[in-house]
């Protein structure tokens, strides 16, 4: 771990500040930018008949008529006068201010509880709440992403796809680094249309993957289950344990806790803890080359999909960022070894 952080200290010098939020007050405070638009809402304060403060945020399914019409405003949000550039989705997302940003490659640690409500259903397309992106990325991708397709909690990285034998549209590769276990399917591996059963992916301390391309649309095209090392395909660089599966998110609150080095060498880290218990830790190439020192990794949470009919309700709280483990899990109780 030593030799690591030695490692990341040539991408990241300057102290991030420690962010913390509970939402106590009744407007979102200054550690967030609120990406408002017609389809979504915020309420911040007091949960009802919950003994607790949230942030929470609303998406509904809008007409889909002129949708396809496509700065520190957050591309797709609304301006002061209201007007936002429609792209095709519905979100809505809270996105760390531009102020609190941490620059690219800081060793850090997230720590938030979620609430998803139990709207998503077996056959909901792309339904992404939670993602690390990069300020003026190469690639208009999150390299980091809290998946719930197909009601399947999932959390998946994106790399630059290298496979020689790809298709040259394709660019982008997902990986899987982490998968529900109670869910009766994983998205983005085999048909892209489709969602089909995985294979073995739950061995306790077995290194493993789930290696797909991607394409503009957000669909996956599938490789068999990868076995690491030796990879082979598009994901390249990658070495990924398994240690548990993410609980079932929906209708009730979770806590997640995530240590992050987003580099794209092998000096990257990803380590992740839902509910106390530790679910997966990747090292090696983790975002896209080439890498910018001067931008920045921002985080935003809530939800962003594809269209559709209904209603869902997602809340965070407890909210800390920090680059010291002890200010995220001072009791050792969230984030174990």
């Amino acid at each position: 771990m030593a030799l690591a952080l030695m490692a990341g200290a040539q991408y990241a010098n300057a102290a991030s500040p420690t962010i913390r939020d509970e939402f106590e007050a009744t407007s979102v405070s200054d550690n967030w930018f609120s990406c408002s638009r017609d389809e979504n809402s915020f309420v911040f304060g007091n949960v009802p008949d919950e003994p607790r403060s949230a942030a929470t945020q609303v998406v509904r399914g809008l007409p889909q008529n002129n949708v396809l019409a496509f700065a520190w405003h957050p591309k797709g949000c609304a301006r002061e006068d209201g007007s936002y550039d429609r792209d095709g989705s519905e979100r809505s997302e809270l996105w760390e201010a531009e102020k609190n940003l941490a620059p690219m490659g800081t060793d850090i640690w997230y720590r938030f509880d979620m609430f998803i409500d139990a709207s998503i259903t077996p056959a909901t397309g792309r339904f992404v709440i939670g993602q690390w992106k990069e300020t003026k990325s190469p690639k208009d991708a999150p390299i980091l992403a809290q998946r719930f397709n197909g009601r399947a909690f999932t959390v998946s990285i994106e790399q630059d796809n290298d496979d020689p034998h790809r298709d040259p549209k394709n660019v982008l590769c997902r990986v899987f680094i982490a998968s529900q276990e109670t869910a009766p399917v994983e998205p983005g591996f085999g048909n892209p249309h489709a969602l089909v059963k995985p294979a073995q992916l739950f061995s306790l301390m077995k290194t493993e993957t789930l290696s797909v391309g991607h394409d503009a649309d957000d669909l996956a095209h599938g490789s068999a289950p990868l076995s690491l090392p030796g990879l082979t395909g598009c994901a390249q660089g990658l070495s990924v344990t398994r240690y548990n599966s993410l609980p079932d998110p929906f209708g009730k609150w979770t806590t997640m806790v995530y240590h992050l080095r987003l580099v794209p060498d092998q000096t990257g880290l990803i380590e992740i803890w839902a509910d106390g218990k530790k679910i997966s830790k990747t090292e090696g190439v983790i975002g896209f080359k080439p890498f910018l020192a001067k931008e920045s990794q921002y985080f935003k949470f809530g939800s962003y999909r594809n269209h559709a009919e209904f209603e869902t309700i997602t809340r965070l709280d407890h909210f800390i960022r920090s680059e010291r483990k002890e200010d995220v899990d001072p009791d050792g109780k969230l984030a174990p070894p």
